[in-house]
């Protein structure tokens, strides 16, 4: 299909666009019915939800209704969703991934992410057999360190796919990024935007001088500037917003980008976070512009369970 962003090749064959709406924390009907009918006007073909977001069910209902006033074909959208760590017992797995499918009005997902580490292998084991059955397309991990990520390969039929761990020039998360990399992970970074207000004392990525600066030689947004930087960093980005004006910025319209790998929609415009790019420069800037790198999500009241991802260095 002609589509508004790049497709990253996934190890399996399948592949991802670079770009995806995130949902976490939208649940409202009216917003969720909105948010999606504004990011699929605007050329979003990839949204991201989970289980725990508590919006499948509002995702699934916008999405049917939006896909057929637009002519868009199941095969033309690529949706996320994860499991929760409640529903980590191999028997729980299938069940939790039917009733996603069934709250989003789905046959299948085209990935499925295990949310955050509780079980490990027999977890795994059961998510290759959704994979086996039909359900989903690619699995993958969120919030997994590197010795967790090992431990799945060293048992794994099925390979993971992606890695969906928080990334932006607040928390880069290079030497886990660089490591998913290396053994043929996608990443997707959640947070591109540093999750502003999460805690008053830290700095807001879109405020800092550098980002700034930056957006106004491209003349482009502080936000498209940090996408880009997620884009030029290798990454899946998945920037989350719920009013219309930020998420037409956030893939605002631009020149076209042609694929063959959908051909069933109609065509789309591109992004303008395409049409620049950022200097070697600009990039060591943006990287070194939060000095005092620090995760926004860290979960710390999970800090005693078994699988805690974060007490490694990554």
């Amino acid at each position: 299909m002609p589509v508004c962003a790049p497709l990253l090749d996934l190890s399996n064959g399948c592949k991802i666009p670079s770009i995806g709406l995130g949902t976490f924390k939208t649940t409202d009907s009216a917003l969720v019915q909105q948010a999606i009918s504004t990011a699929l006007d605007a050329g979003y073909r990839h949204i991201d939800t989970a289980f725990i977001y508590s919006n499948e069910a509002q995702i699934g209902t916008a999405l049917k209704s939006k896909m057929a006033e637009m002519g868009i074909a199941r095969e033309d959208i690529f949706i996320t969703t994860k499991l929760w760590g409640t529903e980590h017992h191999p028997h729980d797995v299938r069940p939790a991934c039917e009733a996603s499918l069934r709250r989003l009005q789905l046959d299948y997902v085209d990935l499925y992410l295990v949310h955050w580490p509780v079980h490990l292998s027999d977890t795994w084991k059961a998510m290759e057999a959704l994979v086996d059955a039909g359900l989903v397309r690619s699995i993958g991990l969120s919030n997994f360190n590197r010795a967790q990520i090992d431990r799945i390969f060293a048992v794994a039929r099925i390979k993971p796919t992606v890695l969906q761990i928080e990334s932006s020039i607040a928390f880069l998360n290079e030497k886990l990024v660089e490591y998913a990399h290396s053994v043929g992970l996608v990443v997707t970074g959640y947070a591109p935007f540093g999750s502003p207000g999460t805690s008053p004392e830290l700095p807001n990525p879109l405020e800092i001088p550098c980002v700034v600066e930056i957006s106004k030689r491209h003349c482009k947004t502080p936000a498209q500037i940090l996408i880009r930087h997620g884009i030029q960093r290798g990454l899946v980005v998945i920037p989350k917003s719920g009013t219309p004006q930020r998420i037409c910025e956030n893939i605002d319209v631009g020149s076209r980008i042609w694929s063959s790998s959908f051909p069933s929609t109609p065509p789309l415009p591109s992004i303008q976070v395409f049409n620049f790019e950022l200097s070697a420069d600009e990039l060591a800037k943006l990287n070194a512009a939060e000095p005092n790198q620090c995760r926004r999500f860290a979960l710390k009241s999970w800090a005693d369970l078994p699988e805690y991802p974060f007490h490694d260095e990554f």
